[in-house]
């Protein structure tokens, strides 16, 4: 059975909305390179979210899926995917990374 992996509206709004962030903010040069860097990191939770270590979300992040699973795209910044799933079906609901306070209580080992 093929995976199926469904974004919430407000992580593909997150997403997009991410792109911006990384260029005006000046994490990137380069617009294009922001728009390679967000397809890049879906492109890793599409390629390994049922294969990476799966963690249980802590109570505060329950809300956003029973589950999380961390990609790392470089040295500096490892991304928190919260989701739910069903067989091979995944809704991913939540993403941040290590650079907000929030993520302190996360699973950082993997």
């Amino acid at each position: 059975m093929e995976k199926v992996i469904i974004y919430s509206k407000e992580i593909e709004f997150y997403l997009n909305d991410l792109i911006d962030i990384l260029f005006y903010k000046d994490y990137f040069s380069y617009l294009e390179n922001a728009e390679k860097y967000v397809f890049y990191l879906k492109e890793e939770i599409e390629n390994y979210i049922d294969v990476k270590n799966q963690f249980e979300s802590p109570n505060k992040f329950q809300k956003y899926g029973k589950k999380y699973i961390i990609i790392s795209l470089n040295n500096r910044t490892s991304w928190f995917v919260f989701f739910d799933n069903k067989e091979n079906r995944y809704l991913v609901q939540y993403i941040t990374n290590n650079h907000v306070e929030e993520s302190k209580i996360l699973n950082t080992n993997h």
